[in-house]
């Protein structure tokens, strides 16, 4: 089976809470990680996708796809568990 690109991480720029960077930087957490302090909800919203940050409840991030309905793929890939 042939893994379709879409589905490997490809992640280039994280999204980060501007205060959570803020207090992860200074050393406020025991976190080894931004991702790991972050407590980050992605969704969509009337306009398009928002990101939210849950530890200081606001805004990170609000993309506005203008009406447009985008191509999204929600498939994963499992580790296989059988023999």
């Amino acid at each position: 089976m042939v893994v379709s690109d879409n589905l490997k991480k490809s992640i280039i720029d994280y999204i980060a809470c501007s205060e959570c960077q803020k207090e992860f930087e200074s050393g406020m957490t025991d976190s080894t990680s931004l991702q790991d302090y972050s407590k980050l909800d992605i969704g969509f919203s009337d306009i398009g996708l928002q990101v939210w940050c849950r530890r200081h409840e606001i805004n990170v991030c609000h993309i506005d796809f203008e009406g447009n309905e985008l191509e999204a793929d929600f498939r994963c890939i499992l580790a296989n568990s059988g023999p």
